[in-house]
C-alpha cells in the first residue's frame, strides 16, 4: 500500500468467487486500500487443479507489487515444432516460463489474509441501490458494502442471470487436456520435453503441444514436476454428445472434469493420437492418467458494470486458451479496477464507468485475438506459434 492511500475513504468489497479471479481483485483492491472479503462456495480447500499456464507478466506484477511470494515456475529454452510421421523437427530459441493453476492458487492464498476468505459462503443474490449493494451470503445473512465483485467464472451463474441473453459461442474444437507426473512417465519420456516449449500438427487437423510444469504441492525440483499437455481437436454437435457424457451417462454443458471421461473415449483418444501425432507426444497422451476435456468457447458481453456490482475475468469474457490469458486477464482487471478506484476515490461510481470502458474494450480485442488464432490452424494447419493456457 503506498503513503497516499491511507488518506482515501475506505471502500468495502465483497467478491464472489475465491479461485483466481476472484483472489486477484481481493488483492488488487486491499492494495488499494478497501476493505475486502471473498467469499467462495466451496467449503474448505478450493478444488487444485494441475493443468499447466504459461507465465505473464500481468498476473506476475499483481504479485510483485502486492508482497506475493515467488510463484513457482517452470521454464524453457525454445519452441519445438514436431512432424506426425516422427523425428526430431525444427527448433526456434524462445525463452519462457510456465507454471500451474495450483502454483498460481497457492500463491494468491498465502497474500492474501485468511480471516477474510470465506468458505462454504455462496452469495445467492444481491441487490444494489443508494451507493451500496446487499447480498445474501449462504450462513452469514445479508452482507452490505459499497462494491461487489462477481468473479464467479466461465460457467458464471451471476452472468446468467444479469445477462440472460449472452450465451457461450461454440468454436467447433475442444481441447484435450492432460498431466503427467515426471516420475510417473516411461523412461526418457519427460526428458524429451525439458526445457521445450513442444508442438505438433495432427495429420487430420489441429493440433497439440506440451510443456513441463511444477509438480504437486508446486514442486518444481526435477523429477517432482509434471508433463502438460493440450490437443486441440474439431468436434461437432454429436461428437461432443459423446464426448461430454461422463462414464456414468451424464451429459455435461461444456467440460468433463479429471476422471469423468468415459473409458471408451479415453480409449478412442489414445489411439487416435498413436495415428495423428509425433510418437513422443502420442507416448505422453497414452502414459496420462485420466485426461479431461473442455469445448471451446467465446462469451462477449455488452457490460459488465451493474450499479455497484462488476463482472471480472471469466465471469466477464471468456476467451479462447490460445491467447495464455485467462489468468492474466483477471490480474490486469483487477489492477486497472484498483488503479480506477485510485484516480476517483471519492466516487465509486465514476471509477467503475471508466474501468468497464477500458475492460470491454479490451475484452472484445483479445476475443478477436483468440478467434483469429484459432482460425490460423483450423484453416491453414501451420505449424503454431500461439501461446497456451488453462481455461476450467
Amino acid at each position: 500500500m503506498s503513503p497516499t492511500d491511507h488518506a482515501l475513504p475506505r471502500v468495502a468489497v465483497a467478491v464472489a468467487g475465491g479461485s483466481i479471479g476472484g483472489l486477484c481483485a481481493g488483492i488488487a483492491l486491499r492494495g488499494y486500500g478497501a476493505d475486502v472479503d471473498i467469499y467462495e462456495r466451496h467449503a474448505g480447500s478450493v478444488e487444485t487443479r494441475g493443468a499447466g499456464i504459461v507465465v505473464q507478466d500481468e498476473l506476475t506484477g499483481l504479485l510483485r507489487r502486492h508482497g506475493a511470494p515467488p510463484l513457482p515456475t517452470t521454464s524453457c529454452r525454445v519452441r519445438r515444432y514436431l512432424e506426425p510421421a516422427g523425428g526430431n523437427g525444427s527448433a526456434q530459441a524462445m525463452p519462457q516460463r510456465f507454471t500451474s493453476w495450483e502454483a498460481i492458487y497457492r500463491t494468491l492464498r498465502a497474500t492474501f489474509p485468511e480471516a477474510h476468505y470465506h468458505t462454504g459462503a455462496a452469495i445467492q443474490g444481491f441487490e444494489t441501490g443508494g451507493g451500496a449493494v446487499r447480498a445474501d451470503v449462504e450462513g452469514r445473512g445479508t452482507v452490505e458494502a459499497d462494491l461487489l465483485v462477481v468473479a464467479d467464472g466461465a460457467q458464471s451463474e451471476t452472468r446468467r442471470r444479469l445477462l440472460p441473453d449472452v450465451a457461450p459461442h461454440y468454436a467447433g474444437y475442444v481441447a484435450w487436456r492432460g498431466t503427467l507426473d515426471e516420475a510417473d512417465a516411461p523412461t526418457g519420456l519427460a526428458a524429451s520435453f525439458d526445457g521445450a516449449f513442444t508442438f505438433s500438427e495432427a495429420r487430420s487437423g489441429g493440433h497439440i503441444l506440451a510443456y513441463l510444469i511444477p509438480g504437486a504441492n508446486a514442486d518444481v525440483a526435477p523429477g517432482r514436476r509434471r508433463l502438460n499437455w493440450v490437443w486441440y481437436t474439431h468436434a461437432d454437435d454429436a461428437d461432443l454428445d459423446r464426448l461430454l457424457t461422463d462414464r456414468d451417462g451424464r451429459r455435461h454443458r461444456s467440460s468433463l472434469p479429471q476422471g469423468g471421461a468415459a473409458e471408451g473415449v479415453v480409449t478412442a483418444l489414445r489411439d487416435t493420437a498413436r495415428r495423428e501425432v509425433h510418437p513422443r507426444l502420442a507416448e505422453l497422451v497414452a502414459a496420462t492418467p485420466d485426461p479431461f476435456i473442455q469445448t471451446i468457447v467465446d462469451v462477449v458481453v455488452p457490460r459488465t458494470v451493474f450499479g455497484r456490482a462488476c463482472l471480472l475475468g471469466d465471469a466477464a469474457f471468456v476467451v479462447r486458451p490460445h491467447t495464455a490469458a485467462a489468468a492474466a486477464k483477471a490480474a490486469g482487471e483487477a489492477t486497472r479496477l484498483a488503479d480506477a478506484l485510485r484516480r476517483a476515490p471519492a466516487d465509486v461510481d465514476a471509477a467503475l464507468a471508466s474501468w468497464q470502458g477500458g475492460q470491454l474494450r479490451a475484452g472484445r480485442e483479445l476475443t478477436r485475438y483468440g478467434v483469429a488464432l484459432g482460425d490460423r490452424w483450423a484453416a491453414a494447419r501451420t505449424a503454431p506459434n500461439e501461446q497456451c493456457d488453462r481455461t476450467p
